[in-house]
């Protein structure tokens, strides 16, 4: 490394504080309490409240499923039982005919589980909200009903003789023995939801959970993501199917219900959605809570009601809401000897055509929002789209990145056609942009809006190194990269919510050179900044250009956009009226009439006041 590159890597590790090691160290004595406590349970309790514990476990393997669906990826399920479902009786078929061991009918369960999450996600991956609730819910009724009506899941009166899971060949029956497979499978459980939520993949179920089009426009690929928050709850939730037929050694339909599944969803809530240590403290709540009020059964529904009722006003987040992340909790390792610390898109030849736009038009209804638009942008350019509220300029963005489909048209980058295709493949390509209304992940911090940018070079969503992969020190290193040269290292740790104005529209101009565009697409940046913010923005522009990636901007501010810009266009009711450099566009007549109107044209000082274009 070079003194200077020496010098900026020392600076970072100065601006990236550690994590204490007394906070560590009291997560970890806390975690090994309970664990120490949950072993000697069976010492301390009545063999009726083991039999609670039980199902307190069971409820908490199922909350730990849904938490991916609900919790990670911000997926409304109303139908969950339906997973539960299909895990056991999966399980219970196969050791009544094929007479297969607990263990042996494990993978078989889990994998049936799997494929009835493909079943349900692949039609209701474009559904949101209620939509998606109400489909969720159609499919766990319907799962019951045919458990109901097929004679090989016995009808109405469900399957008994079940054998009991039996460990080194002793059959597990007593509380005591269940309680201890039931912590296992927890456990086990526990290990792959934590893995999945600290993967880049749980990064990416929590953007989609946060602003799914945000999360799209930076390269994740919302389909496929979605589609796995199903897969990986279902399987969870196989195992607790697979449990509950051990433990009684009959099931029915009875035990699958709407209720199961609303009980379920309670679970996740009032532990706090996206929490680990949550899910099984909402279980011992919505399982255990009733049990305690036995002594008053009159009145115990009642007062359980209100219990959580107060527990959501006192508690909105749910008992254990997911931990954020702390000052000191993101910390980039030194730079290796010959990494280069200076961010950079993918370099092309300079003046070469990077991005090519002709004849593009989209109409809405009777309304045409663009009609005849063409325009070339060239690599190390900063090229400008102005025009009046209206002209169209937000839409041309939609039908560059995709998300919009033109009617007509082309967009070609490097040659290749944009058209039809996903944001997150356009951003993949190298198209990268930013919104009008700024959009980032409000309940992430800092640095992970920075690392979400990564989804649109990770490679294929399996792969070693991605989405299933863990967040690297490269990966670490390169978001500090871009937060530094955006001037936001010192507030990683913060949530993106805590921003101020300006340090928000610097973060989303960081998230989007995350995915190493080749082209930057920057709306409105300039929107709601002071004079002061205005001058660091338009440095920080530069400073992108310069970094290699060209800009395609559009801006009101005159000022910012005469100040920057090597070519200008502009557009007027979906029309391009005007292009050349800012010179030439300044003193058009057709710009002046589309922000003026013909009656205020004579007064050549009228213009420029309003307008801003001094020279």
């Amino acid at each position: 490394m070079t003194p200077a590159q020496t010098a900026q890597a020392a600076r970072r590790r100065r601006l990236t504080p550690r994590l204490p090691g007394a906070g560590m160290a009291t997560r970890a004595a806390v975690t090994g309490a309970a664990c120490l406590l949950s072993l000697l349970l069976p010492l301390l309790l009545s063999q009726y409240a083991m039999s609670v514990a039980v199902t307190v476990v069971t409820f908490a393997i199922l909350g730990l499923g849904l938490n991916v669906v609900v919790g990670y990826a911000g997926l409304l399920d109303l139908g969950y039982a339906a997973f539960f479902a299909i895990g056991a009786y999966t399980s219970s078929l196969l050791e009544l005919h094929l007479h297969l061991s607990f263990w042996e009918t494990l993978p078989l369960a889990v994998i049936a589980a799997a494929i009835s999450g493909c079943i349900i996600g692949y039609p209701t991956l474009r559904l949101r909200s209620d939509y998606l609730a109400i489909v969720t819910l159609g499919f766990g009724e319907i799962v019951r009903i045919i458990a109901t009506n097929l004679n090989v899941t016995g009808g109405p009166n469900g399957l008994y003789g079940i054998p009991a899971a039996t460990v080194f060949g002793t059959s597990i029956l007593t509380s005591n023995a269940q309680y201890y497979l039931g912590l296992f499978l927890m456990a086990v459980a526990v290990a792959v939801t934590g893995l999945l939520s600290r993967s880049r993949l749980g990064r990416a179920w929590r953007s989609l959970r946060e602003d799914e089009t945000a999360s799209e426009a930076v390269g994740v690929p919302a389909t496929k993501v979605k589609l796995l928050a199903y897969i990986m709850g279902a399987m969870v939730g196989a195992l607790a199917g697979m449990f509950f037929s051990a433990r009684f050694g009959a099931i029915d339909p009875t035990s699958f219900t709407y209720n199961t599944s609303v009980m379920i969803l309670i679970v996740v809530i009032v532990g706090g959605m996206g929490s680990i240590p949550g899910m099984i403290l909402g279980a011992a709540i919505v399982v255990a809570l009733p049990e305690v009020l036995r002594p008053i059964s009159n009145y115990r529904l009642l007062l359980f009601a209100l219990a959580l009722i107060v527990l959501m006003l006192a508690r909105p987040q749910g008992i254990w809401p997911a931990r954020r992340s702390r000052p000191g909790s993101f910390t980039a390792p030194p730079e290796p000897a010959g990494e280069a610390p200076a961010p950079a898109g993918r370099r092309s030849e300079p003046g070469s055509v990077l991005l090519s736009v002709a004849g593009l038009g989209h109409s809405f209804g009777g309304v045409t929002a663009i009609g005849d638009v063409s325009f070339d942008l060239h690599a190390g350019e900063i090229l400008s789209l102005i025009g009046p509220n209206g002209a169209g300029k937000t839409t041309v963005f939609n039908c560059i990145t995709g998300l919009v489909t033109p009617q007509r048209g082309s967009v070609l980058l490097g040659g290749r056609s944009l058209r039809k295709l996903r944001p997150h493949k356009i951003v993949r390509l190298g198209v990268a942009r930013t919104f009008q209304s700024i959009r980032l992940f409000e309940g992430l911090d800092v640095a992970e809006n920075c690392l979400v940018g990564l989804a649109a070079h990770q490679g294929r969503l399996l792969a070693r190194h991605g989405l299933l992969g863990r967040t690297t020190a490269a990966d670490r290193r390169q978001a500090l990269r871009w937060l530094e040269f955006a001037g936001l290292s010192g507030q990683a740790h913060l949530l993106a919510a805590q921003l101020s104005y300006g340090d928000r529209r610097r973060l989303e101009i960081a998230r989007a050179l995350m995915s190493a565009p080749l082209i930057l697409l920057l709306d409105e940046p300039g929107a709601g900044t002071n004079p002061t913010e205005k001058q660091a923005l338009m440095q920080l522009i530069r400073q992108v250009r310069d970094s290699g990636v060209a800009v395609l901007l559009i801006e009101h501010d005159m000022d910012l956009v005469m100040g920057l810009s090597d070519r200008v266009i502009v557009l007027d009711q979906g029309h391009t009226i005007a292009a050349g450099p800012p010179a030439q566009v300044r003193s058009d007549a057709r710009v002046i009439d589309a922000y003026l109107g013909r009656e205020e044209t004579e007064s050549a000082e009228t213009v420029e006041e309003v307008l801003g274009w001094r020279s």
